[in-house]
């Protein structure tokens, strides 16, 4: 299975409507969750066709936004937000492109929005399924610490926001994990749409990986693991 065809799996988890989960009263979230949160932001998507004749193209350009999909993200560096590649990568399924009104086998490409600024891809890794974005506007400043090795059955946290509400989700790591030719770390963790690009949290705040897909026939959610991603932040740093 190539790429490409794993992005068309992994888009699954582009929600094309906003989901709307709010903590009850009682709080759940403990104060790990409190302190990280802050760093989980939406990452807004707006599908178009990939090849428009110029007069369309110079018309979109003078638009509006208008967001037909969602997913996370989350701030690893000043001005720097990773999430999943295929987020950025304009692939969707046909099933998902005939949602939004294309045709089924229509090329798409996708322009990514934080907090109404458009975003640029700035470093991907194709194969670990991810990218790094400069974003605008307010974001909440941090240097990321990864985990490199983290232990089996280790309790685990996800929080995503695709759209205006977080969602917090709690799990266990389970190892690694081979699906479609390539390697991952598998989690126990409810996925819901829109969790793609995700940070994946330890119980001291470390991030263990960045969700990115689900195997629905084992029931484990797929994340690149930190190692990947903390890797592709020193090597943008280093061209810097």
């Amino acid at each position: 299975m190539n790429r490409k065809t794993l992005a068309l799996i992994a888009v699954g988890f582009l929600t094309l409507s906003i989901i709307s989960i709010n903590c009850p009263a009682a709080d759940p979230r403990g104060p790990l969750a409190r302190e990280h949160e802050r760093y989980t932001i939406s990452i807004a998507l707006e599908f178009v066709k990939k090849f428009r004749n110029p007069v369309l193209r110079a018309l979109d350009s003078l638009g509006t936004m208008t967001p037909n999909g969602y997913a996370s993200g989350f701030v690893v560096a000043d001005g720097l937000v990773m999430t999943s590649y295929h987020v950025v990568s304009g692939e969707l399924s046909p099933a998902k492109r005939k949602t939004l009104g294309f045709k089924p086998d229509e090329e798409l490409e996708v322009k990514a929005y934080v907090y109404g600024c458009p975003v640029r891809v700035v470093k991907v890794n194709e194969t670990a399924d991810l990218a790094l974005l400069k974003v605008c506007g307010a974001v909440h400043s941090r240097r990321a610490k990864f985990v490199t090795n983290p232990a089996s059955d280790e309790p685990l946290m996800v929080i995503a926001q695709p759209g205006q509400h977080k969602t917090i989700k709690r799990g266990n790591f389970r190892g690694t994990y081979s699906f479609g030719g390539h390697d991952y770390w598998a989690v126990r963790i409810e996925a819901e749409d829109g969790f793609s690009g995700s940070p994946v949290y330890d119980n001291n705040g470390g991030i263990v990986g960045v969700f990115c897909l689900y195997d629905w026939k084992q029931g484990v959610g797929l994340i690149s693991p930190g190692t990947q991603a903390e890797q592709l932040l020193s090597e943008y740093g280093s061209q810097q």
